[in-house]
C-alpha cells in the first residue's frame, strides 16, 4: 500500500485514519471541510462540509443532532472536529466528549453529565488528547505541566520537566486504553503513566515537529522539524526501528491522479497519522501520501559491547 494525491493548494489541517469494515482516511482542508478516501486504494469516498450548531446551550436538541452527525461514511465517529467555539474530542462511540474552548477550561460530557476541567493556575491548555476507549484526558498547559483526568475525576497536574519553546510545537498523544501518555516539547519525548509518573525520557538528536502514536500504543511516529525525516519507535523502549525521508516516500508512492503536482521543495510535513497495522499517512502542503512501514528503512538494533 503506497499512494499519493494532490488534494488542494493549501495546507491540510489534519489527517485521521478511521477504523471500520472499510478503513477510511479523513483529510480536512478547512476546519469544517473534510474529504474521505479509501485507505487502501485512495479512491474518493465522499466529502462533506460540517454544519455547525450556533445555539450556546449544549442541552438543546440541535446540539445532539450535531453530535450525531459527526460520523464518517464507514460509520466511524470522528475523533476530533474543529469548530467555531474550539476543538471537540470524541470517544470511539461518541458518548464521551471533551470541549476545548481555548480558555484554560475543558468541558467533559459523559453519560450526558457536564463537568468543568480547569487548568488553574495556568491560563490555558495548549494541547489536549483523549483516550477514545476509557476516557482518560490529558492536557498540557502553557507552563509545561501535564493535567490528567480520568473522565470527570482529576488525577493531578504534574511537572514532567518540559522545556517549552516558541519555535517548536509541543505534542501530546494518548492511545486507546490510556496505558501511557506520550508528550514532547520538540526536544525530548516523555512517557508518563496514567497516574502521572514519568516512566521514560528520550532526548532526541533532532527537533521534533510532529508526533503521533498508533491507537494500540505500540508504535510512536515522529517527524523531524528541519528535514522531514519520519522515524518510527517501539513505544515500550523508545528504540528507533525504521525511518525514511518524507520526500522519498512520496516519490515511491503511486500517483492516483492523471495530473498532480508535488509539494513545494521546502514544504514541511504538517499533518501525520498512523494505525495499528503500520499504515502511515502524512501531508506536505496540499499533497497527501499514504504508505506503510515496509517502505521505510530498517534501523540496526543496538548491540552490547563485548
Amino acid at each position: 500500500m503506497s499512494w499519493r494525491l494532490h488534494l488542494t493548494n493549501q495546507a491540510i489541517h489534519q489527517l485521521q485514519i478511521l477504523p471500520g469494515k472499510t478503513q477510511l482516511l479523513a483529510a480536512w482542508t478547512l476546519r469544517n471541510r473534510v474529504f474521505y478516501f479509501d485507505l487502501e486504494s485512495g479512491v474518493p469516498m465522499g466529502e462533506r462540509t460540517i454544519d455547525e450548531v450556533s445555539v450556546p446551550d449544549r442541552k438543546d436538541a440541535r446540539w445532539q443532532e450535531f453530535i450525531n452527525s459527526l460520523v464518517a461514511p464507514n460509520k466511524a465517529v470522528l475523533p476530533l472536529v474543529s469548530t467555531h467555539f474550539g476543538n471537540l474530542h470524541l470517544s470511539g462511540d461518541g458518548r464521551i466528549r471533551v470541549y476545548d474552548c481555548g480558555k484554560g477550561e475543558l468541558t467533559l460530557v459523559a453519560q450526558e453529565k457536564e463537568t468543568k476541567l480547569h487548568a488553574y493556575p495556568a491560563n490555558r491548555f495548549i494541547r489536549v488528547s483523549l483516550d477514545r476507549f476509557l476516557g482518560l484526558v490529558g492536557a498540557l498547559d502553557e507552563q509545561g505541566k501535564l493535567h490528567l483526568y480520568q473522565q470527570d475525576q482529576p488525577v493531578g497536574a504534574f511537572d514532567i520537566n518540559l522545556r517549552l519553546r516558541a519555535d517548536l510545537p509541543a505534542q501530546l498523544a494518548i492511545p486507546q486504553g490510556g496505558g501511557a501518555i506520550y508528550v514532547t516539547d520538540g526536544q525530548q519525548i516523555v512517557v508518563v503513566s496514567p497516574e502521572g509518573q514519568v516512566r521514560q525520557r528520550f532526548l532526541a538528536h533532532y527537533s521534533i515537529g510532529q508526533m503521533v502514536c498508533s491507537p494500540n500504543g505500540r508504535l510512536l511516529l515522529t517527524c523531524d522539524y528541519e528535514t522531514n525525516v519520519l522515524r518510527v519507535y517501539n513505544s515500550s523502549d523508545l528504540l528507533g526501528t525504521r525511518q525514511r525521508h518524507a520526500v522519498d516516500l512520496l516519490a515511491r508512492a503511486t500517483q492516483v491522479q492523471l495530473i498532480a503536482d508535488l509539494p513545494p521543495v521546502k514544504a514541511a510535513v504538517g499533518a501525520l497519522a498512523m494505525n495499528n497495522q503500520g499504515v502511515v499517512t502524512f501531508a506536505m502542503s496540499g499533497v497527501i501520501c499514504v504508505t506503510d512501514l515496509s517502505e521505510m528503512d530498517v534501523l540496526p538494533k543496538p548491540q552490547k559491547l563485548i
